[in-house]
């Protein structure tokens, strides 16, 4: 593993604990791997805004937030793929029709997390719209079901072969984004910028979007919490999210090297 020179993690599941803290040691040890030269990356379904805030003592040198649809390398936007207006609208229409118009989802690009919910979801902070006249572009759209015919339908407004579609396996919702929308397409754009491979790269996650950027780098590092399908895309597997596997992973098998 001498060649790894990016570290790029999930949050949720993955380098968060259940409570959505980072512990003190984990954020150490990215520090720490950060002055020996290695870049760190959050890469994750979360959207910008709403993955930031909880980076308290982590400074990342890279951000792929709103499942890929956003890449930043530093303070410096490098890759950007999303809805445009006229489509969410497709989609946010096509979704009452399929599901009823008591149904929630939500719609987020750079700026913003919208939903049509009246209450706070989890710890997701949500900018109240009913969706009855939205313009603006976004990176993806999460609907309240693991109904995956539905979904399809909802999906199928814009063309099967043109939408990446997957559930959450904590919770009950589908997220919807553009084909090259999607991890492992934002962390190609990330190698194409900095002109280097894939191989150079390790990733940790946990659930089903994760299975794509684990099989694609370099080292793919399967948390114990995660699901199965994600333990057999990956190359290995570390302790828990609660037990710091991230950072325990980074120590034993990187520091040594470097």
């Amino acid at each position: 593993m001498e060649n790894i020179s990016i570290i790029l993690s999930d949050l949720d599941g993955t380098l968060f604990r259940d409570d959505k803290s980072i512990s003190d040691f984990t954020k150490q040890t990215i520090r720490q791997a950060q002055a020996k030269g290695i870049k760190f990356g959050i890469c994750t379904s979360r959207a910008r805004m709403n993955a930031i805030k909880f980076l308290d003592g982590i400074e990342p040198d890279i951000l792929i937030t709103n499942g890929g649809g956003i890449v930043y390398l530093k303070d410096q936007k490098i890759y950007s793929c999303e809805f445009t207006v006229e489509e969410i609208r497709k989609l946010i229409s096509a979704a009452f029709e399929v599901f009823g118009k008591d149904v929630i989802i939500s719609a987020d690009n750079e700026h913003a997390l919208y939903s049509n919910s009246r209450e706070e979801l989890g710890d997701k902070f949500w900018t109240f719209n009913d969706f009855s006249d939205f313009r603006e572009t976004c990176m993806k759209m999460c609907i309240e079901s693991l109904d995956k015919e539905k979904v399809e339908k909802v999906a199928s407004v814009l063309g099967l072969e043109n939408i990446d579609y997957l559930p959450f396996s904590d919770i009950p919702w589908y997220k919807l984004s553009k084909k090259a929308a999607t991890k492992e397409k934002a962390i190609e754009e990330l190698c194409r910028h900095l002109n280097i491979t894939t191989s150079e790269i390790a990733a940790f996650g946990d659930d089903f979007n994760d299975i794509g950027m684990l099989k694609l780098c370099g080292k793919g590092v399967a948390m114990k919490n995660a699901i199965e399908e994600v333990k057999n895309a990956a190359d290995v597997v570390c302790d828990t999210n609660e037990n710091d596997g991230v950072a325990k992973w980074i120590e034993n098998n990187l520091f040594i090297l470097k």
